[in-house]
């Protein structure tokens, strides 16, 4: 079964008496485990498909099923929960909380729910070694530079261990060097089993990823797998 399964699926913002349709009829899937890139440029349309794919918008028409649930019959309040328990998200200007340690920051998905505050500590410290963070848990953000700001969001993403993790164009606000190590960070986590989508207008971001799907105009124009790479000699090194 698909994690994700889109049929015919489109969006209209209506204002008054205009229509704007935004999605016109798309159709695809994701499997568990992939790394999707879905890419176009301002305007396509795939920060809308992002917003519908993460539960923070609905669709107008067409089906939605995410690990075999019809999204359309789910409630307000079950659309919350599935936004807190399946989905991670990872933006582009990072939305950590100033005043508070990198540690605390991680752990904030899982103070709203059922997890004793020991639990909640562990899996915090889990999800930043995961990506190379552990000797930074005791600083505040204003400590960080920018590559280590997005790594907190992306274990801070993690630490619910969601069904899938979406990156809203996580290099947007990165030199290239940091942006290079965020997305090795995103292919390691891939490779160890996580779904990640990545939302990007940068074709060289979106080369990290197994399959792109371009989007144009509100449609797909093409959805084709990228040649498997194996990660560079020596990228574990970065986010050591």
């Amino acid at each position: 079964m698909a994690l994700i399964e889109i049929t015919d699926l489109c969006k209209d913002y209506v204002n008054e008496d205009l229509t704007t349709k935004v999605l016109h009829h798309l159709n695809f899937t994701i499997e568990k485990g992939e790394f999707v890139a879905i890419m176009g440029p301002s305007g396509s349309g795939k920060s809308t498909l992002m917003h519908i794919l993460g539960f923070l918008d609905k669709h107008s028409c067409g089906k939605f099923v995410f690990n075999g649930r019809d999204v359309s019959t789910l409630s307000d309040d079950e659309l919350a929960d599935m936004r807190g328990s399946e989905v991670g998200f990872v933006f582009q200007a990072f939305h950590l909380l100033p005043r508070t340690t990198v540690l605390e920051n991680v752990e904030l998905p899982l103070v709203y729910s059922n997890v004793s505050a020991k639990d909640r500590r562990k899996r915090a410290k889990e999800a930043l070694a995961a990506v190379g963070l552990s000797h930074r848990e005791n600083y505040q953000p204003n400590q960080l530079s920018g590559g280590e700001k997005q790594r907190v969001a992306i274990a801070r993403a993690l630490v619910n261990n969601p069904s899938v993790i979406f990156a809203d164009e996580p290099t947007g606000n990165l030199d290239s060097k940091s942006g290079l190590q965020v997305m090795k960070i995103l292919q390691k986590l891939n490779k160890e089993g996580h779904t990640i989508i990545l939302v990007t207008h940068e074709k060289y971001t979106a080369d990290h990823a197994k399959r792109i799907l371009r989007i144009k105009d509100g449609e797909i124009s093409s959805d084709e797998k990228v040649k498997d790479r194996l990660m560079a000699d020596g990228a574990e090194d970065l986010i050591k």
